[in-house]
């Protein structure tokens, strides 16, 4: 019974879970710089502190640029990536 009482409060609701597409400045992912409820295909600037992302639902694909404007090379990094902090400048989130 003691065992089973410590086990409720490890667990969490489902309806606690991240949702939507999250950028975060710190691994393991805990420091969100930006969220976004649904994809718009826009082009979006990223923050320069931002080192990852994780499509938690709704996003199939975040496409990264080096430039400002979305423009030049496309690097598609789907739904879960890490990388160093200023490489990318902006995105599109499908």
């Amino acid at each position: 019974m003691v065992m089973a009482a410590g086990l409720a409060t490890v667990a969490a609701p489902a309806s606690a879970q991240p949702t939507g597409l999250a950028f975060y400045s710190s691994f393991p992912f805990t420091t969100p710089v930006v969220h976004l409820p649904t994809p718009t295909g826009e082009c979006t600037p990223l923050p320069a502190t931002a080192i990852g992302h994780v499509g938690w639902s709704g996003f199939t694909n975040v496409v990264m640029y080096r430039t400002a404007d979305c423009t030049g090379y496309e690097t598609n990094t789907g739904t879960l990536r890490t990388y160093d902090a200023g490489r990318f400048q902006s995105f599109r989130a499908f």
